[in-house]
């Protein structure tokens, strides 16, 4: 038997593909203010009822609780709240008053009104040490409610290409007699999956910090387990820099077992645009080895016009600018916006494409054209290969 979901917060539908790949849970209704995702989403997910409206105004959400009920309910409640005002805590700006929390709160009275049998929330790990975490859990947790389970997990343990750390809570409704249980996969510790810096005969290198065994089943690319940048993406299209092509034959046949899963067996893909990066840019990237990024330019590419001392140097908040992939390790955590990281091979941004792999999309998971709002939303996704990971755990458990 099937299982109703309502997917809040939806996007453009990460958490909900990996649902449908159950074959068990159907996205019945989906929740976002933000047109451009759920244009994406409902392109995807013809079946569901897409509500584009705001959910932090009370009369909306009376209307969609009216018409869940009325369709006679859900059964799993899953969203991933906007988590700009938890990431502030790093800056000690955290405040319950943020909207952004609030809507973290507005997750658990829905729940609690509807009355599923079950829930999936995710959002950032620093959620853990918001004003907010212990209310939340209040609403939900207790006699006549949910019990509740929470764990910060890594989508690469999942087989994720791209490093992902979110906190989970999970909740069984309480008559279910459970407690919940959320999987870690791989279960290895999150440092592990950044990079190693070194220097070899005078040049720098690169390499995954992943010790064995796990390095060498990196290397494998038949392990679905463990999955690097190359094999995620090696087989898409080339293409030069300013251009676009709505649909676009493969590369190569595939050449890794995520290659192969992710093709779908279809012949071709969208989501094919590159946009254009200014002379300066390309030429710094052209210094930087895979895996590398601004701190590895040579002196004269590190002033603001190469090779003019006068203009000043390059100032950067963070180690990530002009970030080069590596192609044997994990991509850094995907982000909304085109520049997060460069391409190993060619000196570009990323397609939607490629950073759709990166995120665990299937190719049938149509990206249409345009570019900004696309990328923008793969970057606020919920990786569907690890939805699909914590969805299927919580099957087994309300088997």
């Amino acid at each position: 038997m099937g299982l109703k979901a309502l997917d809040l917060f939806c996007g453009m539908g990460g958490l909900s593909w990996g649902l449908k790949a159950t074959g068990v849970i159907q996205p019945l209704w989906a929740v976002d203010n933000y047109k451009p995702a759920t244009t994406i989403y409902q392109c995807n997910l013809p079946n569901a009822n897409v509500l584009n409206i705001d959910i932090s105004k009370k009369a909306n959400i009376r209307d969609l609780i009216t018409k869940v009920q009325f369709s006679k309910g859900v059964d799993l409640v899953v969203g991933g709240s906007p988590c700009r005002g938890f990431t502030q805590i790093r800056n000690g700006q955290d405040t319950h008053s943020d909207p952004h929390n609030r809507l973290t709160i507005k997750f658990a009275e829905i729940v609690r009104e509807l009355n599923p049998l079950a829930f999936i929330y995710e959002n950032v790990p620093q959620l853990k040490n918001s004003r907010v975490f212990q209310p939340f859990l209040r609403k939900l947790k207790g006699r006549n409610s949910y019990r509740v389970t929470y764990e910060v997990v890594e989508a690469a343990n999942f087989g994720n290409p791209s490093r992902r750390t979110r906190l989970f809570v999970v909740g069984l409704r309480w008559d279910l007699e459970r407690v919940p249980v959320i999987p870690t996969g791989l279960n290895i510790p999150h440092h592990q999956f950044w990079l190693n810096r070194d220097e070899q005969n005078g040049k720098i290198v690169y390499c995954p910090k992943l010790e064995e065994p796990w390095r060498s089943r990196l290397l494998d690319p038949n392990d679905p387990q463990l999955v690097n940048v190359e094999q995620a993406i090696s087989d898409l299209p080339i293409l030069e820099v300013n251009t676009t092509g709505a649909f676009c034959p493969y590369a190569t046949p595939p050449q890794s077992a995520y290659q192969k899963w992710a093709r779908q067996e279809i012949q071709e893909t969208d989501g094919h645009a590159v946009p254009r990066i200014r002379p300066e840019t390309r030429a710094r990237l052209k210094a930087i080895v895979p895996g590398g990024n601004w701190r590895d330019l040579p002196e004269p590419l590190t002033y603001k016009i190469p090779d003019d001392p006068t203009s000043g140097q390059l100032r950067r908040s963070h180690y990530s600018a002009y970030r080069r992939l590596l192609p044997e390790g994990h991509s850094p955590t995907v982000q909304g916006h085109a520049d997060f990281a460069y391409h190993y091979k060619y000196e570009r941004a990323l397609t939607p494409r490629e950073l759709a792999r990166l995120m665990g999309f299937t190719d049938d998971f149509r990206l249409g054209h345009e570019y900004h709002s696309v990328v923008q939303g793969i970057g606020n996704a919920v990786p569907p290969i690890l939805a699909y990971s914590i969805a299927n755990s919580l099957l087994a458990q309300l088997d």
